[in-house]
């Protein structure tokens, strides 16, 4: 089968022929039908510092956002079968460690599989995944829309973590998962959502997606912004997807006493907060993280809420491609907004 395979730890890919994977007694074949591109996808094709210091085994399989249709079943699996349109979950825990046991498998610290990682991906025509991987797509979300799900999910998880109901939320960073955050925090009872980032086409789009102020933080003082909107008091929450430090030191001083940040975003060198005891411990804020989501909870969470139909997956898909234009898709990725989804028919 063709398959994006990473084999060198510097810029690059090969498109290469290799075997259709078998599969053990507790995973499932998986004809892939459509695969979306994702930032970290990018990171690993560029190997960046954060890539390489995890010194993942070469080569592998790249890809971990798809949706496809199960062709063949091992032996031990339950709930699954031939023909069923499944997504899959990119975090494949041990399930018997003790931080799987309480509640936390989605980040199991015991060897856990990462599809496009240690476990092989899904840019190509069949991936082998665990069952415990699998999440059923109902008839109601395409091939397409369950391609994405997975990103749609992570930013479930982070929203969830701010908790914006009847709340003021600042998001930093607007690409597509900012983006998705966006919408799930004005559905979620959001009062008042900031959107942050340097890209005005992106903040425009954040409005109509729910956003009530806009701010480009290479043209405006964003604490200044936020503390004239809220009275000086802060924002409640907020979530950060751009990983740099210099807005994350602003959101410190942007958020109310007692506030919460949220990070998603990447930070790929030692973070410095330049106003720790007065900006974060005085203020007792509340800073944790998110990493993917959790399992299974926020894809119930995620399901309910498409089934509203108040948010359309859709809207989030700015290009289709085929797998071959990989190069492509790579190279337009930063000037997209939206994700560069791979039509595998």
């Amino acid at each position: 089968m063709k398959a994006i395979v990473k084999d060198m730890r510097q810029v690059g890919f090969k498109m290469e022929d290799v075997a259709i994977p078998e599969i053990d007694r507790d995973e499932v074949l998986i004809k892939v039908e459509v695969s979306a591109l994702c930032k970290s996808d990018v990171d690993v094709y560029d190997w960046t510092e954060l890539v390489d210091r995890v010194n993942y085994d070469l080569p592998f399989i790249m890809g971990h956002e798809f949706a496809g249709t199960i062709v063949k079943v091992g032996e031990g699996v339950r709930g699954f079968q031939e023909g069923d349109r499944v997504a899959g979950e990119t975090h494949i825990p041990c399930g018997y460690c003790e931080t799987c046991r309480t509640g936390n498998q989605h980040i199991c610290g015991n060897n856990m599989g990462v599809l496009g990682r240690n476990v092989d991906g899904c840019f190509a025509e069949y991936i082998a995944l665990h069952q415990k991987a699998l999440i059923k797509l109902p008839d109601s979300i395409s091939f397409r829309e369950g391609a994405i799900l997975e990103p749609f999910a992570t930013a479930m998880h982070a929203v969830s973590k701010a908790k914006p109901s009847g709340k003021t939320l600042l998001i930093a960073g607007v690409g597509t998962i900012g983006q998705m955050a966006v919408e799930i925090a004005k559905f979620l009872g959001c009062t008042t959502l900031f959107a942050v980032d340097i890209n005005d086409e992106k903040l425009e789009e954040t409005r109509k997606r729910g956003a009530d102020i806009l701010i480009n933080g290479t043209k405006e003082d964003l604490v200044e912004i936020v503390k004239r909107e809220t009275d000086g008091y802060g924002v409640d929450a907020i979530i950060d997807f751009t990983g740099n430090q210099r807005v994350i030191n602003q959101e410190v001083e942007a958020a109310k006493i007692a506030g919460t940040i949220v990070h998603v975003g990447m930070v790929e060198k030692p973070l410095t907060y330049q106003n720790f005891m007065y900006g974060v411990v005085y203020k007792e804020l509340i800073v944790t993280g998110i990493f993917g989501r959790r399992m299974y909870e926020t894809w119930t969470e995620v399901m309910n809420i498409l089934k509203t139909g108040k948010i359309d997956l859709n809207s989030f898909v700015a290009k289709e491609m085929k797998l071959d234009d990989f190069q492509k898709a790579m190279d337009e990725f930063a000037s997209v907004s939206g994700r560069i989804v791979f039509n595998h028919e």
